[in-house]
């Protein structure tokens, strides 16, 4: 028998606390909440294996404070660690969730991180000890009707995320617990002026909605790859709206609801298997004089873009001290019967995304993105060669370098040219593993 619990809890966000999102030193302090943010917690089990995803309306998951609280969670409730999952909505309008490093980003606030260290205990509770009997499984996918997003590194080509892929959990009364839906769009509908205000963005307000019009008593959203798609109604396009997350996502619900209606495919085998790894992500790494190059580059280039100089400078000390700046991170494939979920940590691009989503084995393959760390951007390997140096920004400015270049902020060597492709077939390595 297969049977899923749930449980939910509103975040209390600290007035005045720097919200992580928009770049660095840009001083977000908090002043309220506009749309209520969650954590919340799902157990899937099939009698045998038990899976629970802990889902949170945050920009990022800490890979420390994820594998902190997967030991907790499976040392309470006798999970395997390999099936415990933490996923993000990526709004850039929440508090820093982070244990160290992005200087600059948002100060952590330590109020904020013991409460949803608390947080996610209370709701994997009400998740373990609520689960109720699901009679099977419809899945399917549909086309939007407009894009709701953009492509911010090329713009001519424009390729977004153009469906949405969804799963509806069924109790055998016919009413839905669990409707799990995914998308690719940043969220950053939140600019503008509502830049110092905590929501749960467009992702957030989309799970709402889908509780007010009752089609399922907890949404589950996954963000699908768009490391390079940026929203394309924000508050900035919409301004005469007062809730401006509700714009976007009441857009993306109505196709939804459209997708849903016409009918998936009903599944009745929902068996769980999962597989994880840690694993050191392949680096450039760079010598010291390399590096230097790098700061003065980026000093070449504007006061702003100087503060990652100082985060290079602070690189060089590391190595001569003899610190290790390689980085690992946790790669995990779950599999509930035809479902496989593919979880990056950290930003993929769209188009990988899509090429990911297609080597799958799994019928309804869903790559889900700020997964169980925050890897920040895994870019393409054409985008990681069209931008080799910090000098090598498009001209005017414009997007498509920060992503290859942001490695100062986290104090560790930039990726390889192949990460994407390293990330893809790493994932599928796993869901083989899966079966």
């Amino acid at each position: 028998m297969f049977k899923i619990g749930c449980g939910e809890k509103k975040l209390e966000i600290p007035q005045f606390a720097e919200l992580y999102g928009y770049g660095m030193f840009a001083g977000r302090r908090n002043t309220h909440t506009l749309g209520d943010l969650y954590c919340r917690a799902f157990s899937f089990n099939d009698g045998e294996k038990r899976a629970m995803i802990i889902y949170t309306d945050i920009c990022t998951t800490d890979d420390i404070y994820a594998r902190e609280m997967r030991i907790r969670i499976a040392t309470e409730y006798s999970i395997h660690p390999d099936y415990i999952t933490f996923t993000a909505t990526h709004t850039h309008s929440a508090p820093a969730l982070f244990y160290k490093g992005f200087c600059g980003s948002g100060i952590p606030d330590p109020g904020f991180q013991q409460h949803w260290k608390d947080t996610v205990m209370e709701v994997a509770k009400q998740a373990f000890y609520n689960e109720e009997e699901i009679a099977y499984a419809e899945a399917g996918k549909c086309t939007l009707s407009q894009k709701l997003g953009t492509n911010r590194i090329d713009p001519e080509k424009d390729s977004t995320d153009g469906t949405i892929r969804w799963a509806r959990f069924i109790r055998p009364d016919g009413s839905c617990k669990v409707l799990l839906h995914s998308h690719g769009v940043h969220g950053i509908v939140m600019n503008g002026p509502f830049y110092k205000i905590a929501s749960s963005d467009w992702g957030g307000a989309a799970n709402q909605l889908i509780q007010d019009e009752k089609l399922a008593d907890m949404p589950l959203f996954l963000l699908g790859p768009c490391g390079d798609i940026n929203a394309r109604y924000t508050a900035r396009d919409i301004p005469e709206e007062k809730n401006p997350h509700f714009y976007t996502a009441k857009l993306y619900i109505a196709d939804l609801k459209k997708g849903i209606a016409s009918g998936g495919e009903k599944l009745t085998d929902l068996t769980i298997r999962s597989a994880m790894e840690t694993v050191r992500v392949p680096v450039k790494k760079q010598t010291v004089e390399e590096l230097a190059k790098d700061a003065a580059d980026f000093r070449a280039i504007n006061e702003y873009e100087a503060e990652r100089a100082n985060r290079i400078d602070e690189m060089i000390a590391q190595i001569k001290k003899g610190d290790d700046l390689t980085v690992l991170h946790d790669f995990q494939a779950l599999r509930i019967g035809k479902l496989s979920f593919l979880f990056i940590p950290g930003e993929y691009f769209v188009e990988e995304g899509a090429k990911l989503m297609s080597r799958s084995a799994a019928d309804y393959p869903f790559a889900v993105t700020v997964a169980n760390g925050n890897g920040m951007y895994f870019p393409s390997e054409k985008i990681m060669k069209e931008y080799p140096d910090p000098n090598s920004k498009k001209p005017g400015g414009g997007f498509g370098f920060y992503e290859v270049h942001c490695y100062p902020v986290r104090h560790r060597y930039r990726y390889a040219d192949n990460i994407s492709d390293f990330v893809a077939d790493k994932l599928i390595e796993l869901e083989q593993k899966a079966k």
